[in-house]
């Protein structure tokens, strides 16, 4: 047994077995400081510190050939797969008591396991039934995930809504939704016989446990959000890391800390006032990360303010939970997305260099898809197809305009505006029909209103005034014309399932589109020559996408945040928490581009 630091460097060895063994996989319990082996030529179970004292045999009864361990610090349980003669499941206590068999039947070569401490679930794979299965902790509430008759599963690790798992006949790593959908490998092919995967998740994957000393905590997954009463510059401070929002109860925050809260915002540092005693409302269900956070206000990030040690620890509760107001300047506010979420009701703006958020409260919002910003007049403009209207308001939630009222039927999906000519233009698949009007709500003209069925995504090409848009019916479609609906052509009508997403890159002269059906993310010329696709994963439902410069901004509704890649399409992503509801349309914007 052996242990080694990720640079490569302190190689050691915990422990010299004797030649009888035959070490299977291991397990480390990284709370109460054990690693766990199974040998199936010895036939037992062994548990020793990390530092390589304190070894002993754990269970070394009735085991035929063990495989995959895992582990519950907090209840010190340990699972374990033994695909012998008697194919089973079973757990016991750390120290070998309390031995129970969990499953029993309809197992063949139960390869790997896992337990999934978000949803208190294990998971397991098999190679001889070719399935992946979940159950509950006691063995109660089994069922199959996936069947694949190809497969020869060895391991598996859940992450969030996914598990990875490896498969010797595919030779890469796999990941499935917890439901079975969307397989899809995820790495390069080429490696043998993959024996064991572990995802590594901040804080261990374990809700609620403080990082210790010396695990560096990785500022690109901590982010902050304001909630609770106030506009969009002020509200109660939550935290996000180790997958959870928290709060910070603080009787000593001022000002400084608020400078640095309000920069990760993207508000910047001018003015932040510190606010305290829960003055926005509290979550007394939530946990509370911080306490005496003791910045100086030079910062640019809140874990560069506070000791590692001192997350998760407090002497306060939420009535002292701590809010910021932050001086709002559209003139300097930071590069950010705008994303609507229909499933929380919410527009938001995400700061592009932290991920960190907060909503532009509305006075109602019911399902708003379509958006786009006008930075002349820093104005959001929006669709919502609950409430059959089409909105604008400041980037601050003041000033709201119901621009105009639609008919009942009307389901306007696709929004986009032409800053330059004070035109907004949207698609609404009730009516089948895409229309024109200026910003102000007058002047409404139907572009198109003929052979549409589904319209959806609409994108402007405003050098050359051409609208692009997508139809998703019953013969999916792109399609462009003149701002007139002049000039009408189809540029692609095959290949296409859900055209969801589309945007003219006016850099490249490019159109980058995305199908939730195809489940691809793919570039053409504006005359639909050479479609190239870029990026594909069998378990995305992609909606909106946007781009700039150097990435692609994918909303995917499988996920719980906004996806960011490389215009090849390599380097996929998440840009802020994994915290949304139902992302559907997104909208960059940059200073000065």
């Amino acid at each position: 047994l052996m242990s080694v630091h990720f640079s490569g460097t302190d190689v050691r060895e915990l422990k010299q077995l004797d030649a009888n063994a035959d070490l299977e996989k291991i397990q480390v319990d990284p709370i109460n400081r054990k690693l766990f082996y199974a040998d199936t030529g010895n036939d037992l179970i062994g548990s020793i510190n990390l530092d390589g004292t304190g070894y002993r045999v754990v269970v070394n009864q009735s085991l035929d050939e063990p495989r995959d361990l895992a582990l519950v610090p907090a209840t010190q349980t340990i699972y374990w797969t033994d695909w012998g003669t008697s194919p089973k499941i079973e757990k016991a206590s750390y120290d070998g008591s309390n031995r129970q068999t969990l499953a029993s039947t309809g197992l063949k070569w139960p390869n790997g396991l896992a337990y999934d401490y978000e949803e208190n679930r294990l998971y397991f794979v098999d190679a001889g039934t070719h399935k992946i299965e979940a159950m509950q902790p006691d063995g109660s509430s089994r069922s199959v995930i996936l069947t694949d008759s190809s497969a020869h599963f060895f391991a598996v690790s859940p992450y969030h809504q996914y598990l990875y798992y490896t498969d010797w006949n595919q030779h890469t790593v796999m990941r499935v939704n917890k439901d079975g959908s969307g397989k899809t490998n995820i790495g390069p092919t080429g490696f043998r016989q993959l024996a064991d995967i572990r995802v590594h998740k901040y804080g261990y994957g374990m809700p609620g446990v403080v990082t210790p000393s010396p695990i560096v905590v990785d500022e690109s997954h901590i982010f902050v959000r304001l909630v609770g009463r106030g506009d969009h510059n002020e509200g109660l401070v939550e935290v996000y890391i180790n997958g959870e929002w928290g709060t910070i109860c603080d009787d000593m925050w001022d000002d400084r800390e608020a400078k640095v809260v309000c920069e990760m915002l993207g508000f910047g540092k001018t003015n932040a006032k510190a606010v305290s005693r829960a003055y926005y409302g509290t979550d007394n269900s939530i946990i509370i990360f911080l306490d005496d956070v003791n910045c100086t206000g030079e910062e640019s990030h809140i874990a560069q303010c506070t000791k590692i040690g001192d997350w998760g620890l407090h002497n306060c509760d939420h009535r002292e939970d701590a809010g910021v107001n932050c001086t709002f300047d559209v003139t300097t506010i930071r590069d950010f997305v705008l994303v609507a979420d229909s499933y929380i009701q919410e527009i938001y703006r995400m700061d592009l260099e932290t991920g960190s958020y907060s909503a532009i409260p509305q006075y109602s919002v019911n399902t708003p898809i379509g958006i786009d910003y006008d930075p002349l007049t820093h104005t959001v403009f929006y669709s919502d197809v609950g409430l059959h209207l089409i909105k604008s308001t400041d980037l601050d939630g003041n000033n709201e305009k119901i621009l105009k009222r639609l008919n009942s039927v009307a389901i306007p999906d696709g929004l986009v505006i032409d800053v330059q000519n004070r035109l907004i233009f949207y698609s609404d698949t009730g009516n089948d029909v895409i229309v024109k009007m200026n910003m102000d709500g007058t002047g409404v003209v139907n572009v198109t209103n003929t052979n549409l069925d589904e319209p959806r995504a609409v994108t402007l090409d405003v050098a050359n005034q051409v609208i692009y848009w997508t139809d998703w019916g019953a013969h999916p479609k792109i399609e462009k014309s003149n701002y007139d609906g002049s000039n009408r052509q189809t540029l692609i009508d095959s290949g296409l399932k859900f055209p969801n997403g589309l945007v003219y890159d006016g850099t490249t002269n490019k159109l980058y589109l995305c199908d939730a059906g195809t489940n691809k993310i793919e570039v053409m010329d504006t005359n639909g020559q050479n479609r190239q696709l870029i990026f594909q994963d069998a378990g995305a439902h992609f909606f909106g996408i946007d781009v700039d410069s150097q990435y692609i901004y994918v909303s995917d509704w499988t996920k719980d945040g906004v996806i960011r890649l490389n215009k090849d399409g390599s380097g996929e992503t998440p840009v802020g928490p994994p915290s949304f509801g139902k992302l559907n349309g997104i909208s960059l914007y940059h200073q000065g581009g």
